[in-house]
């Protein structure tokens, strides 16, 4: 059982990094600036990105913990497509064209990438992972079989 555990662990683990290493990946293929990286940047950065870190590491653990692959496929798909869609969203939003859909936020200065960076990329991403986990808790709940006395 100690084993399985760790090894669940291990494997959260790396998804986690895949799905960071897909954005930054992302990110840099659509040139946002980050700005300096002077120490408080780094630091706002540090915060911002922790409670969506953790969310997305607490509902990999779930999807892994059912052993069954469609929610592993799911947990997956749910991570990286939304988040990838809001980044070429801003991106365009940023560069003053109008985007596909009706935008909801006015980008003016160039400064305002930065501010996507660290502040509206987190949180729209931490709001991705609490429905993720909330969608997740219901369909293992929904699952269980009661126990028979």
């Amino acid at each position: 059982m100690k084993g399985k555990f760790k090894n669940i662990w291990i494997k959260a683990i790396l998804q986690v990094l895949i799905v960071i290493f897909l954005h930054f990946i992302t990110i840099y293929f659509l040139k946002m600036k980050t700005g300096n990286w002077d120490e408080e940047i780094v630091k706002q950065m540090f915060i911002m990105y922790l409670a969506p870190i953790i969310l997305m590491y607490m509902s990999c653990m779930m999807a892994l913990k059912t052993e069954k692959l469609r929610y592993n496929i799911a947990w997956l798909v749910i991570s990286i497509l939304p988040s990838m869609r809001i980044l070429f969203y801003l991106k365009e939003e940023l560069k003053g064209r109008e985007p596909e859909g009706s935008g909801f936020i006015e980008f003016s200065d160039v400064a305002s990438e930065q501010l996507v960076l660290n502040f509206l990329f987190p949180v729209s991403y931490l709001g991705i992972q609490l429905i993720l986990i909330f969608i997740m808790l219901i369909m293992i709940l929904s699952k269980e079989k009661p126990v028979a006395d």
